[in-house]
């Protein structure tokens, strides 16, 4: 790279860098935030901490045939998932597409009635004889805002991800959806209601065996397109919960980290971030996320390019032989996917020429080889601070229940889910580095490890389901 540039671009990257310092102090910072979620209300201080009402984490030795729904955006997916008792499961799925015209314009009546007439074709095709039985179990994995009072009671807070159907707001949404099964006379009965990073956790605890693994899986997590984590926690560190109506040691939270620091006081802010927050519909939340998840890697490096294009860095050539525009999927939002970045980061190519075909054939950008030189080292301080954040959850997490395990002589394990987790290359060593420095576990023999724990939002939810009593 020439010096010149060399020089702006390092600076750019020192921006990105996180110190070891900066990761033991974001650890603590991150316990405070878990306590004052613990002990109160909703705040944008502090993260939400929801009691899930699931008393208990499996143990591999659960029995029977269990159903799952999981309507988590365009798709409603059903499951049946026969647990085996020995840390195995069968599993048979449909997944069906949700008709637009039920998203919005239309009723929650007529889209729950549509969600159980899924049930009762997927119950035809995979389970003939289930009229036969008793009521079959289903947990409900609901990937919407939802205020949960009780295992199997739950209202819509508000509607994402392109649907809108006014009617179900504040609504019980498992009331409604048992209500349309109970209307086709179908013997099922909704007796959970899931969330995908709980069913991470379930599923990843069912099927480790720690007579076999040596270690006791105590997170369940996503690194995907957003990111947030679950855990339990003993009903003396709960003050917000009323612990005498439970029986058992405590409960499973949903921590919501993606909200962790709104207010920056320890997280990391460049102009870049800032840029990218604005352009958000929750303008100065989540901000935990939107330095760490699939969704914002891709922008944060758009961004960061088109600022240094307007110093006149980079693409200036470019520029003026397109008679002063840029490719629109460069000076446009949300163009720039995360494969994209994962191409890039292990480039080690002549020239760069591997990252030359992908930026011509995903963005239609040319690009000379000090250009891509930048966009490689942009990618990598953007990837690394990602992965290193993403430790700071985990770790403090570690830290806060290694009480629970003190006559345990067993590791620790994390199940993990989501598309940067399992996919980006070298994501897995960096957050496993991060926590190394972080040291959650000192002066004890304790190790830990990082497991990807597939399909937690299908098996989960039947696991929740396998739960109630």
């Amino acid at each position: 790279m020439e010096p010149q540039l060399k020089t702006v671009i390092d600076k750019v990257v020192a921006e990105f860098a996180i110190s070891d310092e900066f990761l033991r102090k974001a650890t603590d910072k991150f316990i405070a935030s878990m306590d004052h979620g613990l002990a109160s209300g909703p705040s944008k201080e502090h993260m939400p901490m929801i009691p899930t009402y699931v008393t208990d984490i499996p143990n591999g030795k659960e029995e029977g045939l269990f159903l799952a729904g999981d309507l988590g955006g365009t798709n409603f997916r059903v499951c049946s998932i026969n647990l085996k008792g020995d840390h195995t499961f069968d599993l048979k799925q449909s997944k069906y597409k949700i008709p637009l015209d039920l998203m919005k314009n239309s009723t929650s009546d007529e889209l729950f009635s549509y969600l159980a007439a899924k049930v009762e074709a997927f119950l035809e095709e995979h389970h003939k004889d289930y009229k036969d039985n008793d009521h079959l179990k289903l947990g409900f994995t609901f990937s919407f805002p939802v205020y949960q009072t009780s295992l199997n009671r739950g209202t819509l807070i508000r509607w994402t991800k392109g649907f809108d159907l006014p009617d179900l707001v504040d609504k019980d949404v498992v009331e409604l959806f048992q209500k349309h099964i109970e209307l086709k006379k179908i013997k099922v009965n909704v007796v959970a209601l899931a969330n995908d990073t709980v069913g991470t956790l379930l599923s990843r605890a069912y099927s480790n065996n720690p007579d076999v693994t040596k270690s006791n899986t105590i997170v369940g997590a996503i690194f995907g397109t957003g990111t947030n984590g679950a855990y339990f926690e003993t009903f003396d560190r709960i003050p917000k919960l009323d612990s005498s109506k439970f029986k058992g040691k405590g409960m499973v939270i949903n921590t919501e980290w993606g909200s962790f620091d709104n207010n920056l006081t320890i997280l990391p802010n460049t102009k870049y971030d800032e840029i990218v927050d604005k352009e958000t519909a929750n303008v100065g939340y989540h901000l935990f996320e939107k330095r760490v998840s699939g969704m914002f890697l891709g922008e944060i490096l758009r961004v960061t390019l088109i600022e240094l294009f307007k110093e006149d860095h980079i693409f200036v050539d470019l520029y003026k032989k397109r008679g002063g525009s840029l490719p629109h999927r460069l000076s446009e939002p949300w163009q720039i996917d995360g494969e994209v970045l994962s191409y890039i980061q292990i480039d080690d190519s002549t020239d760069l020429k591997m990252s030359e075909l992908v930026l011509q054939n995903h963005l239609r950008l040319p690009t000379t080889k000090q250009e891509r030189l930048v966009i490689q080292a942009l990618t990598r301080a953007i990837s690394h601070r990602a992965a290193y954040l993403s430790a700071v959850p985990l770790a403090a997490i570690t830290k806060r229940v290694a009480p629970q395990y003190e006559n345990d002589d067993k590791d620790f394990e994390f199940g993990l889910d989501g598309s940067v987790i399992e996919f980006y290359p070298g994501f897995q060593q960096a957050v496993m580095e991060a926590i190394k420095i972080i040291d959650p576990l000192k002066g004890s023999p304790k190790q830990i490890h990082l497991k990807i724990a597939k399909d937690g939002s299908g098996v989960g939810a039947a696991l929740c389901a396998s739960t109630a009593k």
